[in-house]
Order: structure tokens, then C-alpha cells, then sequence
């Protein structure tokens, strides 16, 4: 996957020629010929993303729904939809949001820890969905709400409220609300509550940060505050989750 910043890429795959210009995204399908067909004659910048694909996917002229072999359960994977329709070549409106959100995958991959690799491959997610060309079938309301849900995984530590929200897509607040109320049955709010404690419990039995370190990382800046809508969550201090983990991870050990 390319994204280009200046210049032209002059591609091909196959016997087809393509040149891809500032602002473009371009897909490479895996297992064909590609090439260049003309030498850059500009200085040219962009991002190349590799990636790998386990599940379906298809190349075709038309977009094609495509479905999952096993069901997959709506209460944690806030997704309306189970297909991704990507452009092979199309202009990118918002490339310095998208670079932005790619330097961020790059760091995370770099940090080579287990949070750095699933907020890696939550962060390849978002990207896919911020490139995708929306279902013709899927209303606005659920094309916003699903915008607004990428954003608040991708700026969960930072400070969020439905106004922000609404500046930020240009709609009114309590339309931030109603569309995520009826597209996932849940408010931004309590989203948004619940991806920072899932985040924490990550650090919280993969790394040995501080309690007051891992709060600041997943957007609370007060650790008491923090530690209170963790215990509402899980029953038990944040502290406690840890050492119940290392309990239960030296029993079964020996």
C-alpha cells in the first residue's frame, strides 16, 4: 500500500502502467509482476506499507460483499460491516492525517513489545477503514459513528468530549451521540471508557510500568481517578489485577 506525498510513482503490474501522483493511494496485489516502467523524473516521497493478508479478499472491477466463515460477535468488535472496499488507485482528502496515523504505526511497530504490536495492528485497522470506500448500502449515520469510533481508538489518550467530537466532523454534539447510540448501542463516552481500561489491563500484565505511568498512557491524568473507574470495571485496583495475574501465572507454572 502506497501513499504518496510528492512527486510520481510510475508503476506497473502486470503489463498494466500506472502513475501515481501526490495526495494517491496505490495497492500492490501479492504474487504479480511489478516494475517500474519510467525513472522518476521528479524527487518523489511516499510511504510503502507491507502488509499481510490472512483472510478473503478479491481484486474485481465492481466491489463485491465478501463474508467471515465463523460468526463474529458484535459485543466487542464495534464493526457494521465485515467487508473493507478498497480503491486499487484513488486520491487520498485527508494524506496528512493518514501520514500522521502511518508514522504512528511505524513507532509502534518499532517499540517491539506486545502493546506496541496489537496497538500496531489496531492502528493497520484504522488506516484500512479510514482509506475504504464506503458501502453503498451503509447510512450516514453509521458511516459517522463509525468515524467517530476510529477516532477515539486513535486519540484515546488524549482529552475527548462529544463537543470536541463534533467539531472535529463538523456535526452537532448530540448527533455524535445518537449515531453511536444507534449503530453500536453504546456512547461515546462509555466507548471510550472502555477502550482506556482495555488498554490498561494490556500494560498492566505485559509491562512492568508504574500504575501513574500506565493512567497518563491511556488518558488519565488523575491515577486516582484512574484507579476508581478501574475497580467499577473489574471489581479490583489496578495494583491488585496485576498481582492476581502474577498469582495465578506462578500457580500454573508449577
Amino acid at each position: 500500500m502506497i501513499f504518496m506525498v510528492r512527486g510520481k510513482l510510475y508503476i506497473a503490474e502486470d503489463d498494466q502502467e500506472y502513475v501515481v501522483g501526490p495526495g494517491e493511494m496505490f495497492i500492490l496485489q501479492p504474487k504479480h509482476h511489478h516494475y517500474s516502467w519510467k525513472p522518476m523524473d521528479q524527487t518523489t516521497e511516499y510511504y510503502w506499507v507491507h502488509f499481510s493478508v490472512t483472510g478473503c479478499y478479491l481484486q474485481a472491477s465492481e466491489p463485491q460483499e465478501l463474508h467471515s466463515v465463523i460468526p463474529v460477535p458484535s459485543l466487542h468488535y464495534y464493526t457494521p460491516k465485515m467487508t473493507l472496499f478498497l480503491s486499487k488507485h484513488s486520491h487520498i482528502t485527508n494524506m496528512p492525517g493518514i501520514c500522521a496515523l502511518v508514522k504512528k504505526i511505524f513507532q509502534n511497530s518499532a517499540a517491539q513489545n506486545a502493546v506496541g504490536f496489537w496497538q500496531t495492528q489496531q492502528l493497520f485497522l484504522d488506516l484500512l477503514q479510514q482509506v475504504q470506500s464506503p458501502a453503498t448500502s451503509q447510512s450516514q449515520t453509521a458511516i459517522l459513528a463509525t468515524q467517530i469510533q476510529r477516532y477515539l481508538r486513535d486519540h484515546f489518550d488524549e482529552k475527548i468530549t462529544n463537543e470536541k467530537l463534533g467539531q472535529v466532523f463538523h456535526v452537532h454534539p448530540n448527533s455524535v451521540t445518537s449515531s453511536m447510540k444507534k449503530t453500536f448501542g453504546i456512547t461515546p463516552n462509555l466507548f471510550l471508557t472502555k477502550y482506556r481500561l482495555e488498554e490498561a489491563v494490556k500494560r498492566l500484565l505485559s509491562t512492568s510500568e508504574q500504575i501513574s505511568r500506565i493512567a497518563a498512557d491511556v488518558g488519565y491524568q488523575n491515577v486516582y481517578y484512574f484507579s476508581m473507574a478501574f475497580k467499577r470495571r473489574y471489581g479490583v485496583s489496578p495494583l491488585s489485577y496485576r498481582n492476581q495475574y502474577a498469582d495465578d501465572k506462578v500457580g500454573s507454572i508449577s
